[in-house]
């Protein structure tokens, strides 16, 4: 009987042991009611843990975006007793409005009770006061397929220090997204409270009709608060979290009125400009007149403006120039440009008439279809001067018919008798005959001198004409990728002047530096030595001081893998500062 009681309280303290030793979890919240675009706290705490337990955060995914989770644990002891304790604490953002349940969770093999809470819509009026809110604003709620439709972000704050600030980014699959400009901070009042607004805009140009869905907009961030420990850099942060609704824009398809083979161009104003750098009134053959075409879109990107086709003109020849297009933001609207330049050579005379232009454009304020048009230019074509160059170089490229025989007598025998005329008559005097004379001597002198065999000279090395249209190049952050494709594109064809000026243009746009002319300030700001020595020789072979087809030819690639690594190297840096670089909204109130 002794033993059978020993065994039964043996068992008993077991099992006793077994109910002490368990891990209760409870999980509570921090508020059961909030506005939508607020957050709620869930807090999860494990007993009898002091260290890190099994959580399966995933049935939360459907309904709450989780923002943030930070643990906190403590141990105490009463009565020689220890007891331990770790908390979680997770930060969600509802995703829907009305009662949502915070489904159970498995933690640490326990299941949590399911919580409720309700959230209620936002309105205008109780977004006064709050210390952080947002919105989200768009140009209009009906749009045309292809026009452009402004959005806008505002991040209204009064807390000063807000740390690594992350929007939603704006991704539309059937829509063109292009930001205007960077962010813009300032100052208002909101119902006599002061804010410092944060704003983005973008430019949105939907490409297919229907309905555009732009989605809610959230913003995050952390504050350090009041129990952080500044002299030991103890910084206790709480995230922040604002909230803009989406919208729901209306995409109608181009209206049947417009021409059908004609590009669609939905804008606010289309303009189109010409100009001549002739003047008109003293144009001969031979002579070329320039012709500049500007067209200008209120609402389109340059890239969307139709290009404009080559006249044809009878007695003329035409050169198109390739067409430079660009984009600039006026009052938060996107302006499109687009510029072709032509250059005709006259090569006939008589009246020469430049067709004009015409393009349709529709009005989205008004709903009509419009044309921006250019009128027909007529330009008098005279004869060409006579002996003048360009009157050779017509001539020498004309389609000409061979002479005949006739022709060629009758030619001979009018310049045998103009001599005849000229020397054998007897009314010529005398002393044109001795001027005659005298110059036909002249004349046999100088070119004694100039044929004259000379000593062997070495061959000058080949010179190629290049322009340098890159000195007349604006510093433009999206001009150094065209600069470096000029740069390539010299170093395929080993011409050294073309190099040696792309290398430049290229240098000025990288360094952002206008104040860069010469390709020893570009070698030296790179900070690379065997850049430095490969230009240098390079510039002794352009100008005949040394170097081979062979060693030139290693050299210039060489150049062009050591300027591509200091590109890929610069990039690379610049993509890991913007993921690590922690940024800071500027605060209201400045010391």
């Amino acid at each position: 009987m002794v033993i059978l009681r020993a065994g039964l309280l043996a068992a008993l303290f077991c099992v006793f042991s077994t109910l002490v030793q368990a891990q209760p979890v409870t999980a509570t919240l921090d508020r059961t009611e909030i506005v939508r675009g607020e957050t709620v706290i869930l807090t999860i705490r494990v007993e009898g843990q002091s260290g890190g337990v099994d959580m399966d955060l995933s049935p939360l995914e459907a309904g709450f975006q989780v923002i943030s989770t930070r643990t906190s644990s403590q141990i105490s002891s009463v009565n020689n007793s220890m007891n331990a304790r770790i908390d979680y604490h997770l930060t969600l953002f509802p995703l829907n409005e009305g009662e949502v349940t915070i489904p159970s969770l498995v933690v640490a093999g326990e299941t949590t009770p399911a919580l409720t809470i309700q959230v209620e819509p936002r309105t205008a009026t109780g977004l006064s006061g709050q210390e952080l809110f947002m919105e989200a604003m768009v140009s209009k709620d009906s749009v045309y397929v292809q026009e452009q439709l402004l959005f806008s972000i505002r991040l209204y704050y009064t807390i000063s220090g807000i740390r690594n600030p992350i929007f939603t980014e704006l991704e539309l699959p059937d829509a063109v997204v292009q930001t205007i400009g960077t962010p813009n901070q300032y100052e208002t009042l909101v119902d006599g409270m002061r804010y410092g607004v944060y704003e983005k805009q973008y430019a949105i140009f939907p490409q297919r009709s229907g309905s555009l869905e732009i989605p809610d907009i959230m913003f995050r961030g952390e504050v350090t608060d009041s129990s952080s420990n500044y002299v030991f850099r103890n910084l206790n942060t709480r995230t922040v979290t604002s909230y803009a609704e989406g919208h729901t824009i209306n995409v109608t398809e181009k209206p049947a009125s417009y021409p059908a083979d004609a590009l669609w161009l939905p804008a606010s104003e289309v303009t189109v400009r010409e100009r001549w750098d002739n003047d008109f009134t003293n144009v001969r053959v031979g002579d070329s007149v320039y012709r500049v075409i500007e067209i200008e879109a209120q609402g389109l990107d340059g890239a969307a403006l139709p290009p404009l086709e080559a006249p044809e003109i009878a007695g003329v020849n035409t050169y198109p120039e390739p067409a430079s297009i660009d984009r600039s933001f006026v009052d938060g609207s996107i302006v499109g440009k687009r510029v072709e330049s032509t250059s005709f050579l006259m090569t006939a005379p008589g009246t020469v008439r430049v067709p004009g232009v015409s393009i349709p454009w529709y009005d989205i304020d008004t709903g009509e279809v419009k044309y921006a048009t250019l009128a027909d230019s007529a330009i008098s074509v005279g004869a060409a001067r006579s002996g003048s160059t360009s009157e050779a170089l017509l001539l020498s490229n004309a389609d000409m018919e061979e002479p005949t025989r006739e022709t060629f007598e009758a030619s001979t025998a009018a310049v045998q008798a103009e001599e005849q005329t000229l020397v054998s008559s007897p009314t010529t005097p005398l002393w044109i005959l001795s001027l005659a004379a005298a110059l036909t001597a002249l004349i046999f002198a100088l070119s004694f001198l100039r044929f004259k065999p000379r000593a062997p000279r070495p061959a000058p090395a080949k010179v190629y004409p290049v322009a340098a249209p890159m000195y007349r190049q604006n510093i433009a952050p999206e001009a150094e990728n065209k600069a470096f494709k000029d740069f390539v594109s010299s170093c395929s064809g080993n011409n050294l002047p073309a190099l040696r000026l792309a290398l430049i243009g290229w240098g000025r746009q990288y360094f952002a530096d206008a104040d860069l002319h010469t390709l020893d300030a570009v070698a030296l700001r790179t900070g690379n030595a065997e850049i430095r020595e490969i230009c240098l020789r390079l510039q002794q072979a352009l100008y005949g001081q040394g170097g081979t087809a062979l060693t030139i030819d290693t050299d210039i690639k060489r150049l062009q893998q050591l300027i591509t690594e200091l590109r890929t190297a610069h990039r690379q840096r610049q993509t890991r500062n913007s993921k690590d670089q922690d940024y800071i909204i500027p605060p209201l109130y400045k010391a």
